[in-house]
């Protein structure tokens, strides 16, 4: 389409100047010409630039990356489902607990271009690939933040005590490290050290959370599904809540819930030209945060929503356009789809991805805001404040009481 547009505009280019030459003042031909020549040199290389710039507008990463992240050489040439004519409900069934996956279509997504490369070194650094749990309740914590995840630790534990927690280590110190082991010492409960540092150097911002969509990969290569969620938060309801949530999510194969944001109002419009779509396209589509959410590992997750997302993230350009900030929104601005001058980063592709895969209909991968009573959130503040009480046998027990703030 960029092309034709170029050739079109090329042609108009020619035809004006050839007019000007014709009608041009009869003294000063040459002078005339030459700055016509000038003149249209001048914007013929001012599209073209144009053109270059938007063409490198494009999801491309070191193909090292996929290695690591789980994407192997069968995923580049098995086939998967299509997201423009694929039926989700009737390519994932659950039948007695047991997902049936009819057969595949085409991706959609070309990965051509990121052929695994020939590398010894590679051999060091292959993702997991032992045996498979069915599913796992997935965290990450950052350095600060260990009285967060020891008490979402004990919240799973006592909400969900079958199902296997696992808190990705991104930083802690080693007293934290320490102290996090220890609350997190049974079968059911697994402390990854996970090497952010063999990425690309953004993926370290706290700003951007790049490494969000990195630990939900990581996290899928070890179970068939999981639930990610933020060590903030702590569930209100049990395993039978859960598994409702879990069917849901066997439809989709993800599964979160929608805020009353359109996705253009906390997504820089640069970020759309990755995607090859504008922003007018989702001024009416509600974004899904990253709190708590279901994700299944499938052919179709993986190809239409998990490798997109990690082109992006693992892109700056794309998770972090010029002139994106992460605080700042004014909400106030009409109408109240418009961009509100901050930015969501990973969040913003994870709906952009969402939305396109999902021909914009939120309904196929969210529930409304309404239906949160399934958890809460519990500042830091308040976490090292219990821990606290706990290490000098306070006898308050309602410190931890059931209720949001």
């Amino acid at each position: 389409m960029r092309t034709k547009h170029f050739i079109l505009i090329l042609c108009c280019v020619i035809i004006t100047t050839i007019f000007f030459i014709i009608l041009g003042p009869a003294g000063e031909p040459n002078d005339s010409l030459k700055s016509i020549v000038t003149h249209t040199h001048q914007q013929l290389n001012k599209l073209q630039e144009n053109l270059r710039v938007t063409e490198k507008k494009k999801l491309q990463i070191d193909s090292k990356y996929l290695t690591l992240l789980g994407f192997t050489n069968s995923i580049y040439t098995k086939e998967s489902e299509a997201y423009n004519h694929y039926n989700i409900e009737s390519g994932i069934k659950y039948d007695g607990g047991r997902q049936i996956a009819l057969p595949q279509q085409k991706s959609s997504y070309n990965l051509k271009e990121d052929n695994i490369p020939d590398d010894k070194s590679f051999v060091e650094i292959i993702p997991f690939n032992g045996t498979k749990s069915n599913f796992s309740i997935v965290t990450y914590v950052l350095d600060g933040q260990a009285p967060l995840a020891i008490l979402l630790a004990q919240n799973v534990a006592a909400k969900f005590p079958e199902d296997h927690l696992l808190i990705y280590d991104l930083g802690l110190s080693e007293d934290e490290s320490r102290g996090l082991t220890a609350y997190c010492n049974i079968s059911k409960c697994s402390v990854i050290n996970y090497d952010l540092s063999v990425f690309p150097s953004h993926c370290l911002d706290h700003r951007m959370h790049a490494y969000r969509p990195i630990v939900i990969k990581d996290a899928l290569t070890r179970s068939k599904s999981i639930l990610f969620t933020e060590n903030y938060i702590r569930f209100r309801g049990g395993n039978h809540e859960l598994q409702k949530l879990r069917s849901k999510a066997l439809v989709s194969g993800v599964l979160s819930w929608s805020t009353a944001t359109a996705v253009s109002t906390r997504t820089h419009p640069k970020m759309f030209d990755y995607f090859q779509t504008d922003a007018d396209d989702f001024i009416f589509l509600r974004m899904i945060d990253l709190d708590v959410t279901l994700f299944l590992d499938s052919p179709f997750v993986e190809n239409n929503i998990m490798l997109p997302w990690l082109k992006c993230v693992l892109t700056l350009e794309c998770i972090d356009p010029i002139g994106a900030q992460w605080n700042g929104c004014k909400y106030n601005k009409k109408p109240q789809y418009r961009y509100s001058g901050c930015h969501a980063y990973d969040v913003s592709a994870f709906n952009i991805v969402l939305g396109l895969t999902w021909h914009l209909d939120a309904s196929k991968y969210s529930m409304p805001s309404e239906e949160t009573n399934f958890f809460y959130k519990e500042t830091l503040e308040k976490a090292t404040k219990i821990l606290e009480n706990r290490r000098l046998n306070s006898s308050d027990t309602s410190e931890h009481t059931i209720t949001e703030e």
